[in-house]
């Protein structure tokens, strides 16, 4: 999911990447802001993102979630069998639904389940106990009207539309908010179930697109059930339904030696549009599968749904409702090229809470600068980043506080300084076999699994055989970017000219190259937090390359 950039943010990219930009003499950056201040967590954002005894108990393997939509009133009825298996001896256990849906029952070994609730949470009470090693099932029955996502995706819930011919268009986008405001779960993002079924009653004539695989339709009366199932671990999140009048085609993606089908679900008037558009998509994935690593997904496929919102990284269902435009002045389409990222950063490899968000966004949002360099070469991919890099806000560190259920997407630095951290690691690294070394090992390492931030440290540090932990305690948890102080000016006693430099608002010396050129000289720096002095001897002329690294550059005559 990203915070989109529209209107004149689009135009200004599209004039960097088709401009000249010269990239090295000192581009401007923000400097830091106050501290972002976070807002005060409650009882309620513990109860939803704390992983506490009540949820760490058990572990869920499975659910199998039926909903009869009740399109005109906006209101859904339906039921949840959600397995588990026991960690520990425990009497009760917390999962999830939001206040306004009404629990009827909850059924457990065939008799009703004593809960009660607070807040989004809901507490289990069994009368024996549940026996660690053992798996289990409940059945949650419950019915209401969900919420109604009032900016999705950013903001989420429900969504209900008419498409042109005046016919339902439904979807559902939840990442920051929660699946709990639509269906019963443990909604903490660190327990995706081993698989999951979703069964969707609606309208005939309607059909209804979700995760993984089509296993069923049935038809009864003037209602019809589509049955969707995926076999892969599945981000809460990530579980959507799309309902529409769709019409579905198919285009080849040739990857190794296997030709797979990639699907596509569109309004009938877009139909013949889409079919060109969505040729980019076989591009995309093929060169993110030579940048990190085979589509995770292959086995359920790939699919592009138009949604009544703008995107979503639905795994193996991305949400598409960007018009069938591609960015100004470019030949690929945004939400094609950064959602699709997702489908290996942020669904295959999942961060475990929201405070390390970065590893999903940072990463996809560096993927779309790397699918530049791909396609345009390394100086589009330096102007792109340094486009992005005028939107970093530095007023928190990118890990943020964990337990809580936080993130604001309005802060995007998760986004672009996400990129250009792993853009200045790379500079930091100046060896790209290492660094695209490192991304491939991350990827391959952890997909289909929850990561951390320590486990990305972890690998960099063993394929560097150095510990980097300097670079990322600033870049990750301080807020503030780092600066370079310098000045350019003449030795009295001498007559020489001297360039004086230093690192200011750090806590510990970085190894980040700078590099200076200085009439037919080239240097390579490495400041540190003391003044240190290249004698360039009688040159007059310099210019600092940073190779747009992710540092702040500022004269200071008075060094």
């Amino acid at each position: 999911m990203h915070y989109l950039i529209k209107g004149i943010q689009l135009f200004l990219l599209a004039v960097l990447m088709s401009s000249c930009a010269v990239i090295g003499i000192n581009v401007k950056r923000k400097t830091p802001q106050k501290p972002g201040k976070y807002p005060e967590f409650t009882l309620e954002d513990t109860l939803h993102g704390k992983l506490t005894p009540l949820r760490s108990a058990y572990d869920v393997t499975f659910y199998d979630l039926n909903i009869d939509l009740d399109i005109e009133n906006k209101s859904i009825r339906g039921t949840v069998e959600l397995c588990f298996n026991a960690g520990r001896r425990m009497d009760t256990l917390q999962i999830d639904l939001y206040e306004n849906l009404k629990i009827n029952k909850i059924v457990f070994q065939e008799q009703e389940l004593k809960f009660f609730r607070k807040y989004k949470a809901v507490f289990l009470l069994f009368n024996d106990g549940i026996q660690p090693g053992k798996n289990y099932v409940i059945t949650v029955y419950y019915e209401g009207k969900p919420v109604i996502a009032p900016k999705p995706p950013w903001e989420g819930g429900f969504v209900w539309k008419k498409d042109r011919d005046r016919k339902p268009w439904i979807g559902v986008a939840c990442e920051l908010a929660g699946a709990s405001l639509w269906w019963p779960l443990k909604d903490h993002i660190s327990d995706e179930p081993d698989s999951m079924r979703l069964s969707v009653t609606v309208p005939a004539g309607l059909f209804c697109v979700s995760n993984g695989m089509l296993q069923n339709r049935t038809v009864r009366d003037d209602r019809e059930t589509f049955t969707w199932k995926t076999n892969y671990p599945i981000n809460s999140y990530n579980v959507t339904l799309y309902v529409g009048n769709f019409r579905h085609f198919q285009l080849p993606c040739p990857t190794g030696d296997t030709v797979y089908p990639l699907d596509f679900y569109v309004l009938p008037h877009h139909l013949e549009k889409a079919r060109t558009h969505f040729q980019q998509a076989v591009d995309i994935i093929q060169f993110y599968e030579s940048a990190f690593g085979a589509y995770p997904w292959w086995q359920e496929g790939y699919k592009l749904v138009e949604s009544p919102y703008a995107g979503m990284e639905h795994q193996t269902a991305i949400a598409y409702g960007d018009d069938y435009k591609n960015m100004p002045g470019q030949d690929f389409d945004y939400i094609i090229l950064h959602e699709t990222a997702h489908e290996w950063w942020g669904n295959s490899v999942s961060a475990g809470d929201y405070a390390e968000i970065w590893l999903h966004e940072g990463f996809a949002t560096y993927s779309e600068a790397l699918y530049i360099e791909h396609t345009k070469g390394y100086q589009a991919y330096l102007n792109y980043l340094s486009f992005y890099s005028i939107f970093i806000k530095n007023k928190r560190p990118m890990v943020g506080p964990s337990g809580v259920n936080f993130w604001d997407y309005k802060d995007t630095d998760v986004y672009m300084k996400g990129a250009l951290t792993l853009h200045t690691l790379r500079n930091t690294i100046d060896n790209d076999s290492v660094f695209f070394d490192i991304i491939k090992t991350f990827y391959d390492r952890h997909k289909y699994a929850m990561v951390t931030t320590q486990d990305f440290i972890q690998i960099v540090n063993e394929k560097t055989g150095a510990d980097l932990n300097w670079f990322f305690n600033q870049y990750l948890y301080s807020r503030v970017c780092p600066q370079m102080e310098w000045v350019f000016k003449s030795n009295p006693a001498t007559g020489d000219n001297e360039f004086w430099y230093k690192w200011n608002n750090v806590e510990s010396d970085l190894r980040i190259p700078v590099v200076v050129k200085s009439g037919s000289s080239v240097y390579t720096l490495y400041p540190e937090k003391k003044i240190r002095i290249l004698n360039l001897r009688k040159e007059n002329t310099l210019t600092l390359n940073t190779k747009n690294a992710y540092i702040s550059l500022k004269n200071n005559k008075s060094l």
